[in-house]
């Protein structure tokens, strides 16, 4: 029997004897597993989370007794679409929609035409209208295919899938270095129930990037008011190199400073309005949205969004591919850390790890391909799958060696020991 909600599953399944049990899924082959049962029956309940609405996911359920002979059997289920009422909170550095972890895929500010191609595209959270007055329209427009974000002067619109509101963009480049609360306190809207704030900074906090000409005084103040933070830097179209590695640094910084929030980062998708935008050789390409989006991730963004709103169809098929990848991952992507390293400075790394399973995130941040050594703790010799990939790696009891091509971002995948 199978119970689903839009972001859960719960299988009770029976064997012929008694046996312990283990359940996986994905959306092609298995990429989360679930806790363990260890308990010896033949009743079985095993329970999915961070599923993404309306999807379907392959299960994968294995039974073992105690001679550990194997019993596999799997099914596909569907998820319902985003309830009629959503409610939405953080959890430490993680995001809960609806009582389930929620990684976000985010646009800024879409219009009513665009909201298709980028539902297309995996996104699930819009944040703002962008051909509109307000965002009121917002959440019937989407009706129920996304989670959306309205701004901070209508924190009390309701409507299916809106989970909360966002501060005013780059809020930090309006403000004076010596702001205070108090300066602020028409513009900063009350806690409430169910929902959460959002808000984006410049990249001006980070200690490698120029500091606005106020200065840096304004961030502890606004690290402190939202529920989920994040940047832009947009290397080629905001900083006019490939600065790829501080994509990932810069990640990591703003992880720190905030407390433990979940952060965020928007990874540029088309050339923008800005001298950089003039230059063909600093157009974002598939390769560099990729690696972008990787690279946030990796340094600890518990969402990612893509600006702006429109782009081609050969980023969109890259965005598509991504997007995909952090459907399937979502649970893991949101776990705890555990120490990763590579020698070779160019590729960044980064590892989680659920249930017994290990992920790691490996990103050449090159033009030229690296061979490099990545550590693990607690990889035991096990092999792995590159998520969406053919290449399969073995490890010994602390890494793996990895060759990575130009902008190449990979997610590794070892299976929980016994799998």
């Amino acid at each position: 029997m199978v119970a689903l909600t839009s972001s859960t599953a719960r299988i009770r399944w029976h064997t012929n004897v008694a046996t312990r049990t283990r359940a996986a899924f994905g959306l092609d082959a298995p990429a989360i597993w679930a806790e363990p049962n260890d308990e010896t029956t033949i009743e079985h309940d095993s329970v999915l989370t961070g599923l993404d609405a309306s999807t379907t996911y392959n299960v994968y359920l294995r039974a073992f007794d105690d001679e550990q002979r194997l019993a596999a059997a799997g099914l596909t289920l569907t998820t319902s679409s985003i309830p009629e009422t959503s409610a939405a909170r953080t959890d430490g550095d993680r995001l809960v929609a609806d009582d389930s972890p929620f990684f976000g895929r985010a646009v800024w500010k879409q219009c009513s035409d665009g909201l298709a191609s980028n539902l297309d595209d995996g996104i699930n959270l819009f944040i703002g209208e962008g051909c509109s007055r307000d965002d009121r329209e917002l959440p019937r427009r989407l009706d129920g295919r996304a989670y959306s974000l309205v701004g901070a002067d209508e924190a009390d619109v309701s409507g299916r899938g809106v989970i909360g509101w966002y501060y005013p963009d780059e809020w930090d480049a309006f403000l004076e270095s010596t702001v205070q609360r108090r300066d602020l306190a028409d513009a900063i809207v009350a806690p409430r129930a169910g929902r959460i704030s959002l808000l984006t900074l410049t990249n001006h906090f980070y200690s490698r990037a120029e500091p606005l000409p106020q200065g840096k005084g304004m961030y502890p103040l606004l690290f402190g008011i939202p529920d989920v933070i994040g940047f832009d830097l947009y290397p080629l179209q905001g900083w006019c190199r490939p600065a790829f590695g501080d994509v990932f640094d810069a990640q990591r910084e703003l992880s720190t400073a905030s407390g433990g929030k979940p952060t965020f980062q928007w990874i540029e998708a088309a050339p923008m309005e800005q001298v950089c935008g003039k230059i063909a050789a600093l157009d974002p390409t598939p390769a560099t949205v990729r690696a972008e989006t990787w690279l946030a991730i990796a340094g600890g963004a518990d969402m990612v969004g893509y600006f702006p709103n429109r782009w081609s169809s050969a980023i969109g098929a890259a965005i598509r591919r991504a997007n995909s990848e952090i459907k399937a991952l979502t649970p893991a992507l949101l776990a705890a850390p555990v120490d990763a390293s590579s020698d070779e400075q160019a590729v960044r790394v980064s590892a989680r790890g659920l249930n017994g399973a290990l992920y790691v995130i490996a990103v050449n941040t090159s033009g030229t391909t690296v061979t490099a050594r990545i550590s693990v703790n607690g990889l035991d010799g096990r092999s792995a799958a590159a998520l969406g990939e053919d290449e399969v790696v073995a490890s010994d009891a602390r890494g793996f060696a990895a060759s990575l091509g130009p902008l190449a971002a990979r997610v590794y995948v070892f299976p929980p020991l016994g799998w």
